[in-house]
């Protein structure tokens, strides 16, 4: 593989797709618009797809897990805590809008979900950039 006359141009692909912010602050934003969607959409609606079958609570850790590492890595000069915070609170406003829907409501357990989710995305998703960066 070390002869491969493809590897520079490899490696340099690789390198824009992991370390190519532009990219994950478009997926960030993705995913933030996807939660949104998801979470103001008519309950019924989404039973009648197949998300029953999906477990909610877990459905929101993933969810808040992939925001916040897409966040950390979209802008990975921004400490932890504030990665965490604004994914938190994207799930904060989403409960208080669900609230508002005539099939959602509010629950405090979403929202725990949602933080412990955010936390983990951080803690694996910082020390993970910083692995990758430091390879060069």
């Amino acid at each position: 593989m070390k002869d491969d006359p493809r590897r520079p141009f490899l490696n340099g692909m690789l390198d824009k797709v992991l370390k190519g912010m532009p990219v994950w602050r478009a997926l960030a934003i993705l995913c933030a618009l996807a939660l949104w969607v998801m979470s103001l959409w008519p309950a019924d609606d989404l039973l009648r797809l197949g998300a029953r079958y999906v477990n909610d609570k877990v459905g929101h850790f993933i969810g808040y897990m992939a925001l916040a590492w897409l966040l950390s890595w979209g802008w990975p000069r921004l400490p932890g805590w504030l990665v965490w915070t604004a994914a938190f609170s994207c799930g904060v406003a989403i409960e208080i809008a669900q609230s508002f829907a005539p099939t959602r409501h509010f629950s405090w357990l979403d929202m725990l979900a949602n933080g412990s989710g955010a936390l983990l995305g951080v803690l694996i998703a910082i020390p993970l950039w910083r692995y990758i960066t430091r390879m060069d």
